[in-house]
């Protein structure tokens, strides 16, 4: 690659880095994976995702405990080695659901749903409770 080649390639880069901060793209798309990886957490699309140091089985207890603590209604809660499921509802009625599935065999991707639409302020609650009980 020569060097008018490496010149445009940086160029373009550089334009489209300047094009993202001014609409704010740039910082959702930086903004939000450094932002994920100081609070443990990733929120993206309704769901808050994060990969903990614990089994399924181990996530899906500490979950019924959170769920305990504060004050949510259990509805399921189910756990293998490979993967688990957790409900619950809040006392306005909304819906909960935890899932988590194993990436290796000491951790586990965690996801939690509230609402249809999900609730980043209540998912980072339980999320914080869980990690509690972990």
């Amino acid at each position: 690659m020569g060097a008018e080649a490496i010149r445009k390639n940086v160029n373009a880069v550089l334009m489209i880095a300047a094009c993202l901060s001014l609409t704010g793209c740039g910082a959702l798309l930086f903004g939000a994976a450094a932002g994920g990886a100081a609070a443990g957490a990733l929120y993206i699309s309704g769901e808050l995702n994060a990969d903990v140091d614990a089994t399924p089985e181990e996530v899906i207890a500490a979950t019924e405990k959170a769920f305990r603590d504060l004050i949510w209604s259990k509805e399921t809660a189910n756990a293998s080695r490979t993967d688990g499921l957790a409900t619950a509802r809040t006392a306005t009625g909304r819906s909960v659901k935890v899932t988590v599935v194993t990436k290796t065999p000491q951790v586990s991707t965690l996801s939690i749903r509230v609402g249809t639409f999900g609730d980043e302020n209540l998912s980072r609650m339980l999320y914080d409770r869980i990690i509690k009980f972990l």
